[in-house]
């Protein structure tokens, strides 16, 4: 009998080739399949043919994928660095936590608020983001609204109610006397981005437009909103809610807003609600998600095993 193969699917950018390495994750759960007998390579996401799988035992591994049938796994980074998906269905807003329910009660509070204390010693006091932040200090004043723009991006655009020029209006429509701050976002600043920026300048000076640390923003924030950021989940290490302006699945820990209408009270229920923070952080980062800081191949070859892989013909044999 042929052994399968375990296939990781990535754009060419990724190939063993081409101009970027692979994350260091994915060399880890690479290397780690390969000492257990499977046999590995990385070849160019091709969505058709994957579709058309599952491909006798071959596994596959699609880097931020949604494909959703056995044999698959979509991978990608989660909304904090370090964690990751191995999801059956796909990634941020397509992945399975969103049709899961959330159940604050059933996650012991002791083992929450550890690792949040852990999370916020890493990334608050170390002023750490998903993305490279300034190392100055920039003063705001306590109260306002903070406005985490991405531009647009193929997910993004999938995943959001209303295009960011209507999000940014839709909350200046009503800012219940708060002040407004607005950070672009420091990798993709695109042709919405610059709109929104002008429209802001034009009709909003008082507005303030910052590239400051996301911490910065963050200490003195009363919401925090975006099409579906992961500065909403930095905010909750805040203890700032997010309000989300698309789908997500951080949507059972969030406030969403479908229709500018929809606006001033799930402003009104963001800060009025009494958010398990703590808790949707465990369920979501450390039950959900997999730690690359922590071993992780067992529960990879869990996950696999749900999507029906066949360990003997992929030649693997889990460790004891």
């Amino acid at each position: 009998m042929t052994q399968g193969v375990v296939r990781l699917h990535v754009p060419s950018h990724m190939l063993p080739d081409g101009p970027e390495e692979l994350p260091s994750f994915y060399k880890r759960l690479l290397d780690g399949l390969s000492e257990i007998g499977a046999k590995t390579v990385v070849v160019e996401r091709d969505y058709a043919h994957l579709r058309r799988g599952p491909h006798g035992a071959d596994f596959d591994f699609v880097h931020n994928g949604n494909v959703d049938r056995k044999q698959v796994l979509n991978l990608g980074p989660a909304y904090l660095g370090r964690f990751f998906y191995a999801d059956p269905k796909g990634i941020f807003f397509e992945s399975s936590l969103a049709d899961l329910t959330f159940r604050p009660k059933a996650i012991p509070a002791d083992r929450a608020a550890e690792f949040a204390a852990l999370l916020r010693q890493q990334w608050i006091a170390g002023r750490k983001s998903r993305h490279v932040q300034p190392d100055e200090v920039t003063a705001f004043s306590r109260g306002h609204i903070a406005i985490f723009l991405q531009d647009w991006s193929d997910p993004v655009a999938r995943s959001r109610h209303m295009d960011g020029l209507q999000m940014v209006e839709t909350v200046l429509s009503n800012t219940f006397g708060r002040k407004v701050v607005v950070k672009p976002h420091p990798r993709n600043i695109g042709v919405e981005t610059t709109e929104i920026c002008e429209y802001l300048s034009h009709r909003h000076p008082e507005v303030v437009i910052t590239q400051a640390n996301v911490h910065d923003i963050l200490a003195g924030a009363v919401a925090t909103v975006s099409i579906s950021s992961s500065v909403a989940m930095e905010g909750m290490l805040h203890g700032v809610p997010a309000i989300l302006f698309g789908r997500s699945d951080m949507h059972h820990c969030a406030e969403t807003v479908q229709r500018p209408a929809d606006w001033p009270a799930a402003f009104d229920r963001a800060l009025t609600r009494d958010w398990p923070f703590e808790r949707f952080l465990f369920w979501f980062l450390k039950r959900q998600s997999i730690w690359a800081s922590r071993p992780f191949l067992h529960r990879i070859l869990e996950r696999m095993q749900a999507q029906g892989a066949d360990f003997p013909a992929l030649g693997i044999t889990p460790p004891p």
